[in-house]
């Protein structure tokens, strides 16, 4: 038997989770609790789900990072309207181990459940397509740019001035914007801010 607990703002929502979760049939499921809101956890310290399916409202990840203190033990499975990919990778770097798209068929619930409660990780297809994407994107850059004007862009993606990156890699200030201005021209792209969005994830 799986415990489970479940926070999620909608109590309709909660309801048909409840139910496809007691309806299952390769699995059986324990809901330990069913609350509305994640604050509400600090009455369930006695409780050690399994797992926890968190709604994620807004973009804070703050929910995740507190229950990983309250429960360090237990997989944390995010079940959201947000399909940002920054806030994706935000929720997976907090802690949580599947990320769900609430416009995915409520009755793949349960089969992620159980996925993630063996040890595997669920994400939402529209998600992984848009990672993979990404990674596709990155190869592109990779093949595009030499590796001095990788550096280049590494170095300002990681927040430092011209001046930083030509001191960095041993170049004049004005070597540096004549490599930057190639970049821009490969990527298609006119800004630093553009360049770091790219690059970011």
């Amino acid at each position: 038997m799986v415990s489970v607990g479940i926070i999620e703002s909608d109590e309709q929502m909660r309801a048909t989770i409840r139910t496809l979760l007691l309806n299952q049939r390769s699995q059986e499921f324990n809901i330990l609790f069913e609350l509305e809101r994640a604050n509400n956890l600090l009455h369930q310290k006695a409780l050690s789900p399994q797992l926890i399916l968190v709604e994620l409202k807004g973009y804070s990840t703050r929910v995740i990072k507190q229950i990983r203190i309250q429960f360090p033990k237990t997989n944390i499975i995010i079940l959201s309207e947000i399909a940002n990919i920054a806030t994706v990778l935000e929720a997976l770097r907090a802690g949580a181990v599947s990320y769900l798209l609430k416009s995915t068929c409520l009755n793949n619930i349960a089969p992620a459940l159980i996925a993630t409660h063996k040890g595997g990780s669920v994400i939402s297809p529209f998600i992984s397509r848009e990672m993979v994407e990404r990674i596709h994107d990155a190869k592109r850059r990779e093949d595009l740019l030499s590796a001095r004007e990788l550096q280049i862009a590494n170095g300002l993606a990681d927040g430092l001035s011209y001046k930083l990156v030509a001191d960095r890699y041993n170049l004049a200030v004005d070597t540096v914007r004549v490599y930057i201005k190639r970049i821009y021209r490969k990527l298609n792209i006119n800004s630093k801010g553009e360049l770091i969005a790219q690059l970011k994830y």
